[in-house]
């Protein structure tokens, strides 16, 4: 997620013509977008943090439903 800040404000500087990124190529500006890319496409799926993410939170859901269950029949 800090990178995708920066990717971003490294953009914003580049428009704006604003400091030495300016006189920067517009590949090493986009580059942190290209590393983005790899790392949400490629690195993520292939260490399983996708899943593991989902899991986690569909079993957050469950307990959350479970307790509004119960809660509603007054235990």
């Amino acid at each position: 997620m800090v990178l995708a800040v920066i990717a971003v404000l490294i953009l914003i500087m580049k428009i704006a013509e604003f400091g030495p990124v300016a006189t920067w190529s517009w590949l090493w500006v986009l580059a942190p977008f290209l590393l983005l890319f790899i790392w949400w496409e490629v690195i993520c799926p292939a260490i399983g943090w996708d899943k593991k993410s989902a899991e986690r939170k569909m079993a957050q859901d469950m307990k959350a439903a479970e307790e509004h269950k119960r809660k509603q029949r007054g235990f």
